[in-house]
């Protein structure tokens, strides 16, 4: 490339211009590259996280109980709730819900849009941190972070919008503390202050700032103020501090049992590792996995989780290069950050933001996961944008430019090189959106990729069993979705022998193909399995199964069993008394079925087995008095309707049983 004899001039006017210009381009480029996202449903947590969640579900009135307890506490399934306290995010989607119920479109825009506000601020910050250059490093370092695929999981995952805020806020302080040291504004302080402490409250991760906010400062201070610098840092202490009591008093009711269970193999395989070695060994091999996560990404997955990755010994050549490799990154980073150099940056950028995901100085709950590189990436993009100038030998890293057309048509060299790394990522990232359509389309493909993960075993044997199997019609295909559904448990169960859930599903398919022997079997082992107290609807099926293959005396031991667990279990008591009057023990029946109706005496089940029960012993006038009570709960229940029929034809009156009879048949036939 050709020197320029003279250094391109521009007016302020035209900078800001072409800043602008180049701003509009990164939003539009990200904004463009996730658009096909708008049309997908809910996808993998999602579905817990918001239409599951009957907190989100009442909008704006549920945001003073958002604020004050962990992100699941309001979701269906307590199994799914982690000790986390997101409330920001929370918020957002509570207040979508308010003007778009159980719209996921909806959510996916707000995704792709603060995605799209996201990148444009992180071309705005580079460009305050290396003011002293062109925007040639921001735009090119931006633009790869936007193409870059590793952030499909964050971006098409609603859930993961607490990634993006928490990322979005810390950048937003970051740019308002440069503002101050030059504006020395008291009321950009205190909003950067409060971005920070947003950042926090939409993901603990945001704390890492706490150190990269000063060394930023650090950066772009051509006269280090010092002072000014730790006033911030210790602004920046006493907010982490006020999120660290926050936090700690919402989660002291966090339940103890759940906390146990979740410090499992099955979430982090570390907890698995027979030592501290060959712990840690394995956790610089994720790290190591994460450089080639961002260098080649190839094969994308939503889960590596047990037993994807084995456990490395220290002296396994992942972990011996990971441990290397980071070491040598860390000594140059310190070495050269002094000297403000771009590389240290970029690289202490990427270590700084890891740390907390790392599972080195401490165990989180999960192992390795691509949206852990949301932040990190960046540092790395940095990196490969400055590689690439020198690479192409780019003259004009200091020149000033007049418009894009110039800045382009001038260092055509590395454009050409950019634009194929860009197409490259860009192609990869259209073609994996698509996976994140809904639960069903991302299970089924990425259960290929990683083969040997209990979790993704699992979640597509749900998919067949729990999705497909219940919306299909017809027979065969029926049966061919039930033994694809019991290969997939069965891999998982085998996995992870220690997957209580699985089994207990596995015994729900061999119950569908009337395997009775192999249900019964599984259900037993899912107890077996459970590290605590086994949930009421695992005891109910497992009594019912017994009592279809007439073992009775078990089925009532088990419902026993689950109402000593569980003593107002509705459904442990209408299934007992279903129990006894399928062994005709119609008095037994009709004492559980008034244990039930002291705890709910609206419950048209134990009206319906009671009245049962009183038809048996011909107390027919009983039956027709304890099923009209029935009748007023529910006026449309057709089983009532026909045990009423029933009673009146035993007592001869056949006028009043056709018209009951009749009712039924027209409810049936509707």
């Amino acid at each position: 490339m050709k020197k320029n004899k003279k250094p391109i001039e521009s007016t302020p006017a035209e900078k800001r211009k072409l800043k602008y210009a180049l701003g509009i381009i990164i939003a539009a480029f990200a904004f463009l590259l996730y658009a096909q996202s708008f049309s997908y449903n809910y996808a993998c947590d999602d579905i817990s996280i918001i239409p599951e969640n009957n907190l989100v579900k009442q909008g704006f009135a549920a945001i003073p109980t958002l604020l004050t307890t962990d992100r699941l506490f309001g979701t269906n399934d307590q199994n799914e709730r982690m000790p986390e306290y997101r409330p920001i995010p929370m918020v957002v989607f509570a207040s979508v819900w308010q003007f778009f119920p159980n719209n996921p479109h909806a959510y996916h825009f707000i995704n792709v849009f603060l995605y799209s506000v996201l990148c444009l601020l992180i071309f705005l910050l580079l460009s305050k941190l290396f003011k002293n250059r062109n925007l040639i490093l921001p735009f090119i370092c931006t633009l790869l972070y936007v193409a870059h695929p590793i952030h499909t999981e964050v971006v098409d995952n609603i859930k993961s919008l607490d990634e993006i805020l928490c990322f979005l806020f810390a950048l937003l302080s970051s740019y308002l503390f440069i503002r101050f040291t030059g504006k020395k504004s008291v009321l950009i302080f205190v909003f950067a202050s409060i971005c920070y402490f947003f950042s926090l409250l939409s993901k603990e991760t945001g704390i890492v700032f706490f150190i990269i906010i000063p060394l930023i400062l650090f950066l772009c201070s051509e006269k280090i103020n010092y002072k000014k610098i730790l006033i911030i840092t210790l602004v920046l202490a006493v907010v982490t501090a006020i999120f660290l009591l926050i936090r700690f008093k919402v989660l002291e009711s966090f339940p103890k049992g759940k906390m146990e269970i979740l410090n499992s193999s099955y979430y982090n395989p570390l907890i698995a590792a027979p030592d501290f070695i060959s712990q840690k060994a394995t956790a610089f091999y994720y790290m190591l996995r994460y450089v080639f996560l961002l260098i080649f990404p190839y094969k994308l997955s939503y889960d590596y989780s047990f037993s994807e990755i084995p456990i490395q010994q220290i002296f396994s050549p992942g972990a011996l290069i990971s441990i290397l490799l980071y070491l040598l990154l860390g000594i140059y980073a310190i070495i050269k950050i002094w000297k403000k150099d771009i590389i240290a940056f970029a690289i202490l950028f990427y270590l700084l933001t890891l740390v907390p995901i790392s599972n080195i100085f401490f165990l989180i709950h999960w192992s390795m996961s691509e949206r852990f590189l949301f932040m990190p990436s960046l540092g790395f993009s940095i990196l490969l944008a400055f590689l690439l100038i020198k690479i192409t030998k780019t003259e004009n890293f200091k020149s000033e430019f007049k418009n894009v057309s110039q800045l382009i048509k001038m260092n055509s060299g590395l454009f050409i090189l950019l634009f194929v790394i860009i197409g490259i990522y860009s192609f990869k990232t259209i073609s994996r959106n698509p996976d994140w359509k809904d639960s069903n389309t991302l299970f089924s493909h990425d259960v290929k990729v990683v083969p040997n993960s209990a979790r993704a075993h699992f979640n597509y044997g749900n998919v067949l069993f729990y999705s497909l199997y219940a919306d299909e019609t017809g027979k065969a295909k029926q049966k061919d979705l039930l033994n694809d559904a019991a290969k997939e448990y069965t891999k998982a169960t085998a996995i992870y022998p220690d997957f209580p859930i699985a089994y207990y599903s596995l015994g729900g398919v061999y119950e569908r193909m009337g395997d009775f022997k192999n249900a019964i079997l599984n259900y037993e082992t899912a107890i077996q399995r459970f590290q605590t107290i086994p949930p009421s609807k695992l005891f109910c099926d497992l009594g019912l199964l017994y009592c279809n293959i007439q073992k009775y005396d078990n089925a009532i031991s088990i419902l026993d069993s689950s109402l000593k667990y569980y003593p107002n279990n509705t459904d442990a008591y209408i299934k007992k008394s279903f129990v006894y009057l399928s062994e005709e023990k119609n008095t037994e029946a009709i004492a559980e079925c008034d244990k039930l109706l002291k705890i709910d005496s609206n419950n048209i089940y134990a009206y319906i087995n009671k009245g049962c029960g009183y038809i048996n012993l011909k107390l027919y006038d009983k039956g027709i008095l304890t099923l009209n009570k029935g009748h007023k709960i529910n006026p449309y229940n057709a089983e009532c309707m026909r045990l009423l029929g029933v009673s009146y034809m035993n007592l001869g009156d056949s006028v009043k049983a056709n018209q009951y009879f009749e009712k039924v048949y027209s409810i049936i036939n509707k």
